[in-house]
């Protein structure tokens, strides 16, 4: 009779996970993770962490049956080539194409020459800040060495 019994819970059992795909929490699992949020954020998530690593957050997760199992990432390896292209697609015509790569790196050019430019105006401007410096240090030390008339 016991058999007939658990067969029966099992019976009801199984279509719900299999309908909703995930394992039964418990009564005592669930109140953990929700005090755990309540608590304290980071225990909920730990909770929730840990049923997720041993496999319990849903049926099969444990064996990569995750609904993102099967997400592949983009694959990122290709960018590098075109990184040199500024990722920009061909237009299809070679004549354009090659225009295209002659404006790009004569910007390219450009944009080297202003940065060229740019750090020698930084140097520029402190060489400036230094000679003030020093101007206004010699100034100090004139006044300061003067004799003092009473």
């Amino acid at each position: 009779m016991t058999n007939t019994a658990q067969a029966g819970f099992e019976s009801e059992r199984a279509p719900a996970e299999r309908r909703y795909g995930f394992t039964r929490w418990s009564a005592w699992e669930i109140g953990a993770t929700i005090a755990g949020f309540v608590v304290f954020w980071p225990l909920g998530l730990l909770a929730m962490f840990l049923k997720w690593k041993n496999g319990e957050m849903w049926r099969g997760s444990a064996e990569k049956g995750a609904p993102w199992a099967g997400f592949k990432a983009p694959d990122f390896s290709g960018w590098k080539s075109q990184a040199s292209s500024y990722g920009f697609a061909g237009s299809g015509n070679a004549a354009f194409d090659a225009y295209k790569q002659e404006q790009l790196r004569r910007l390219d050019e450009e944009r080297r020459r202003l940065e060229e430019d740019q750090k020698a105006f930084r140097e520029f401007v402190e060489k400036v800040r230094r000679a003030k410096d020093q101007e206004e240090f010699d100034r100090f030390m004139a006044e300061r060495n003067m004799p003092q008339s009473n």
